[in-house]
């Protein structure tokens, strides 16, 4: 794992990031690697912000890899099926904000599958739409954003998310959250949330710690 971080961050010249693998079934984490990192055999010349483990307490903005909890959510209410096509103008208009695609471009009547392999940005919003604030933000909350996942590791976060209640939050929120803009997260938060999809909707506890043995009994 750490070797393919090392590569990506190299081919796409960032730096740093973090990598997880877990097993959706169970939550258990099987890897986890976050570059730059440091030598614990010569701490004195470590840059401190390296200690910290960016896997459970950097906060970042997901992206497009959230259209799958708008996805997920729409699917789940029945207020979009797999087949129903929505129309993609190019651009929707959700509360005082104009969204647009990535690529600025219009797609016509799409289903559910092509829009998230194209990665609309308006048809998103559309699922936000149609599934309105109240349930959009009970899903996230399900999900586990905004709340702590309670991996057996220190110096978990728990993210930022506003929501309906917040005096900061505005219709247009709910337009960009839906395709995780405007929203913060953590990559523990966010593999654990895309593994419960994989897990048939069942969201697990994640940790590293499999079994306390002493004297080769388990610990528990």
């Amino acid at each position: 794992v750490e070797d393919e971080l090392r590569r990506g961050l190299r081919k796409y010249r960032a730096q740093s990031g973090t990598i997880i693998v877990m097993e959706p079934a169970t939550g258990a984490v099987l890897a986890m690697a976050n570059l730059p990192t440091y030598d614990p055999n010569d701490l004195a010349s470590a840059d401190a912000t390296a200690f910290q483990n960016m896997a459970i307490s950097a906060q970042y903005e997901p992206g497009s890899v959230f259209k799958v909890i708008t996805a997920a959510a729409a699917l789940d209410t029945g207020v979009v099926t797999p087949t129903q096509k929505l129309t993609d103008t190019g651009s929707i208009a959700v509360g005082e904000r104009v969204i647009l695609n990535s690529s600025r471009a219009a797609w016509g009547a799409v289903d559910m599958t092509e829009a998230l392999a194209r990665s609309l940005n308006v048809i998103t919003a559309q699922w936000a739409l149609l599934l309105g604030s109240d349930t959009f933000y009970r899903y996230v909350d399900r999900f586990g954003f905004g709340q702590v996942t309670e991996i057996d590791l220190g110096g978990e976060v728990y993210g930022l998310i506003k929501t309906p209640r917040s005096t900061t939050w505005s219709q247009s929120d709910l337009g960009t959250n839906s395709f995780g803009q405007g929203l913060a997260v953590t990559p523990i938060q966010m593999i654990n949330a895309v593994a419960a999809i994989a897990n048939g909707g069942k969201l697990m506890r994640p940790y590293v710690v499999g079994a306390r043995v002493a004297d080769g009994a388990v610990q528990y």
